[in-house]
């Protein structure tokens, strides 16, 4: 159980950072007058929150994987929600990289 918490925690430091560097640059952007969007997901998809940043998003994943560490129990489901969460987080920051670095 340690295990996996440790690897969940490794992977939301991880997307901190990312997720801290897009926002500034999304906050850049905007001010240009660029990036005219409601929220970065769909309402209907892995997250409850909708927002037109990433640390939102990455604080619902942390809520839920600090309660995973508070019981020290966790169902299938909500594992899986939070591993499914974190890798949506990660695809969509390198996108969105990929896509300012052109």
């Amino acid at each position: 159980m340690e295990q996996l918490l440790s690897q969940l925690d490794n992977n939301l430091k991880e997307l901190y950072r990312k997720a801290l560097d897009a926002d500034q640059l999304l906050d850049q952007l905007q001010q240009q007058g660029h990036g005219k969007y409601q929220s970065i997901f769909p309402a209907d998809g892995l997250f409850q929150v909708d927002s037109n940043r990433f640390m939102p998003y990455l604080s619902e994943s942390a809520e839920l994987v600090a309660a995973i560490r508070q019981t020290q129990q966790f169902n299938t489901a909500t594992l899986e929600l939070v591993v499914k969460q974190l890798k949506q987080l990660h695809l969509t920051l390198a996108n969105f990289r990929t896509v300012l670095q052109k």
